[in-house]
């Protein structure tokens, strides 16, 4: 896979192939009625010379209400009206077959689509517009490799992106704030006071960049120029935005665990300022759990009301992997590192929890591939998804999450079936389980994580503290 970081900057000449052609029909399909459309869909499926007539019963109207239209069409120049007949030009046959599917109700104007365009440009072309070895074997898969083959790629290229005008900048920008990625090129035409003819050279050099394409949507008899991303991108921006968790509206009905956001900091702190000024005696049950007397107990409960006896084993060997402490003889001993912890203040002890090399999630039974640092991070950046602070279910967070945890799940450009899409991952049960744990267990502890319970359902929020570290992901 390529560096995404290299990009060379796109030399794309629309001199090199017979642009003024292009936007010229551009511009009268722009025009289109539907009784135009399905005239010239007639004209293009039927043999090279026809009878006037046949096409006239073939579209339902009578002849001398079809030679209007004809005249339109000839502009074209797919066909020329010979006496009673139509003669059609092979070549521009070729052109209209492919520029007639943007009129087509399930038009997806995606990869396939960007296929057949790049086919209108001369071969030897195409590796001076976009940077590519002239030894490649198939020059389509070497552009989606360096331009597309996943979000991080793509969006790296559009900053990249070297514009001719900045109203394509503007054209871009208008497409993707539109909440369905979606612009009427009328729009456009009054917002930048442009030509039609302009438009067009505009949408001919978007859509040799890979950025926007055009499409018909039809309105009653006539039909509407739609500007979209190609239709892969769409679909990715459309899944990322319909993913976002739907928060809990009625906060006031929660649950929450710990009533403080560094309650797991606060216990590690009573534990050891407590084992600070004397070794504190513990109690060992017949499956080895570390617990410690009523007396002791009952005196740590006094600064953390919140304390519970079930949680003092997994603390106190938290306390112990860290080497903050130490048991010596049945008895807990503060060391040197833990003193230095007690000295920082409730932030800074979280930070420095968060970052100790030998904290860890404590999961025996994960497989080789989730036990790496690489997958607790993503898992960590999954929160950036609801880092407002507002409160979601976990049910509802898991809904359309599409964070990678290995190579395996990477989000990348794929041919399914007849179709590509950015393919996203599917999560196994021992992955959901890893990414809830990695939530409620290893943020929780650090103050980043909030936990909760709503209708029976366990839930949480992102605190201050996880969304000053996550909040940009």
């Amino acid at each position: 896979m390529i560096e995404i970081s290299t990009f060379r900057k796109n030399k794309i000449e629309l001199s090199d192939y017979d642009l003024a052609r292009d936007v010229s029909n551009r511009v009268l399909m722009s025009t289109f009625t539907s009784l135009e459309v399905q005239t010239l869909e007639e004209i293009l499926y039927s043999s090279l010379s026809f009878p006037i007539s046949h096409l006239a019963d073939a579209v339902g109207i009578e002849p001398h209400r079809l030679y209007p239209i004809l005249e339109k069409l000839t502009k074209t120049e797919l066909f020329k009206v010979v006496g009673d007949e139509v003669h059609v030009d092979k070549e521009m046959r070729k052109y209209y077959e492919f520029q007639i599917l943007k009129f087509d109700s399930d038009f997806k104007p995606g990869m396939d689509f960007l296929q057949g365009m790049l086919r209108k440009v001369p071969i030897q072309v195409l590796p001076t517009w976009y940077a590519i070895p002239r030894s490649s074997n198939n020059i389509f898969d070497s552009l989606i490799e360096k331009y597309l083959q996943t979000p991080q790629i793509f969006q790296r290229y559009l900053l990249d992106l070297n514009l001719i005008d900045p109203i394509q900048a503007e054209i871009i920008d208008r497409v993707h704030q539109d909440p369905n990625y979606e612009v009427n090129a009328e729009d456009l035409l009054k917002e930048f006071d442009l030509t039609q003819e302009k438009l067009e050279e505009h949408l001919v050099y978007l859509e040799y960049t890979f950025v926007c394409c055009v499409s018909y949507k039809k309105e009653g008899k006539v039909w509407k120029e739609i500007v979209t991303p190609f239709w892969e991108w769409k679909e990715y921006l459309m899944s990322q935005r319909d993913s976002v968790p739907t928060p809990i509206e009625n906060q006031k009905e929660i649950t929450r665990l710990k009533a403080e956001d560094f309650a797991f900091i606060e216990e590690m702190t009573a534990i050891l300022e407590v084992a600070n000024k004397s070794p504190l005696p513990i109690e060992r049950s017949a499956e080895e759990l570390i617990s410690f007397g009523d007396t002791l107990y009952g005196q740590l409960k006094k600064s953390c009301s919140e304390l519970s006896k079930a949680d003092i084993h997994h603390l106190v060997s938290k306390l112990c992997r860290l080497n903050w402490a130490e048991i010596n003889g049945e008895k807990l001993t503060v060391l040197e590192g833990g003193k230095e912890w007690l000295l920082l203040d409730q932030r800074d002890q979280a930070i420095s929890l968060y970052r100790h090399p030998l904290n860890c999630l404590e999961r025996e039974d994960l497989t080789s591939r989730l036990n790496t640092d690489k997958a607790l991070r993503e898992a960590e950046k999954s929160i950036s998804r609801v880092s407002d602070g507002r409160w979601v279910t976990f049910d509802e967070f898991f809904k359309g999450l599409s964070i990678p945890l290995h190579e395996e799940q990477a989000i990348s450009l794929q041919k399914c079936g007849r179709s590509w899409r950015y393919k996203l991952p599917e999560y196994s049960e021992e992955e959901v389980d890893f990414l809830h744990a990695v939530i409620s267990e290893w943020l929780f502890e650090v103050g980043m994580i909030a936990l909760g319970e709503f209708d029976g359902k366990e839930c949480f929020s992102v605190t201050s503290l996880g969304q000053e570290l996550f909040g940009n992901e």
